[in-house]
């Protein structure tokens, strides 16, 4: 394009966006800003976002101090973006900085602020932010209450979980999904009541997916249910969604019960599958560049590690 504006590169910033090249967006923000042009609202929105995903806190705190500096209205979806950034990269007290100086706020600005909040030590203030919600006037979507679940699973609040979990569909109108059964699953595997986990999974009026699974899998593991475990991976196994990191906890469940015949037999299996856990991977911001860190294949490590102990052994 021989003449480009605004709106073709906050076109750009979004697209990018949209299909997840977080890194790649910032670029034409950086670009469009040394050609002269000022960014518009979806630009900057577009770039904060990408920020968000990216944990990249300065280039976020740059573009802020930008809207600032512009003394832009913070609208709803102006004001949303800085919070969502700050909530998601874990900056709370900036988040609520911009939250309170919003002049109007949607559930959208409610449930960023509650998804950060969601943290061990501050999931109390999330579960106030409803009832704020509720005296301003502002009805939550099924997101919102997936971030107060998940506030509850982690402070181990069962009984409010439960009667926020009853009040979707009574108070509010909106049938649980099955997100939130998950998140209660893993609300009730967090304080040992795997029964009653066990039972919620049964009685869900949809069938459970990994994510529910995955959570009561993962109760299994921190209370060391080996009978239980061994039930959820074959059901996840007959759902073809036994992934690599399946395996693994299960093999960490068994172990942790002495039960090593057992974890013989699950790396056995992995063996015979050609199964493998999908490393894991993290951003972290240095310096203002974004750096990518890959998790070690810690399996692969561990019989390197063996075959050298056999291999000074041996000689």
């Amino acid at each position: 394009m021989p003449v480009k504006n605004e709106v073709s590169w906050s076109a750009m910033i979004t697209g990018y966006v949209q299909v997840g090249f977080f890194k790649e967006a910032l670029e034409p923000f950086s670009d469009m800003q040394l050609t002269g042009v000022q960014p518009n609202h979806a630009g900057i929105v577009g770039a904060l976002s990408a920020c968000a995903f990216l944990g990249a806190l300065d280039q976020g705190r740059w573009i802020h101090a930008y809207v600032d500096k512009r003394r832009m209205e913070l609208d709803r979806v102006l004001g949303t973006a800085p919070v969502d950034m700050y909530a998601k990269i874990g900056c709370m007290e900036a988040a609520r900085c911009v939250f309170d100086e919003m002049p109007n706020r949607d559930v959208y600005a409610f449930t960023s602020l509650i998804s950060g909040l969601a943290n061990p030590g501050q999931s109390s203030s999330a579960i106030e932010l409803l009832t704020r919600m509720k005296n301003e006037g502002v009805k939550p979507n099924d997101v919102t209450f997936i971030c107060i679940l998940i506030a509850c699973s982690r402070m181990g609040l069962v009984e409010q979980g439960l009667e926020i979990f009853e009040s979707m569909s009574s108070v509010y109108g909106i049938e649980p999904g099955v997100q939130h059964y998950g998140c209660l699953v893993d609300l009730l595997g967090r304080v040992g009541m795997l029964e009653h986990a066990k039972k919620v999974v049964r009685q869900m009026p949809m069938q459970p997916d990994s994510y529910v699974l995955g959570a009561l899998l993962n109760a299994c593991s921190v209370h060391v249910d080996v009978e239980l475990g061994e039930e959820i991976v074959d059901g996840l196994v007959q759902r073809s969604l036994d992934h690599g990191g399946v395996h693994v906890l299960l093999s960490n469940i068994c172990a942790s019960a002495n039960q090593w015949s057992h974890v013989e037999k699950v790396r056995k299996v992995m063996e015979e599958k050609k199964v493998k856990k999908v490393p894991g991977c993290s951003l972290i911001e240095v310096d203002g560049v974004v750096c990518e860190l890959l998790e070690i294949d810690l399996m692969c490590l561990w019989k390197r590690s063996y075959f050298c102990q056999w291999l000074l052994i041996s000689t």
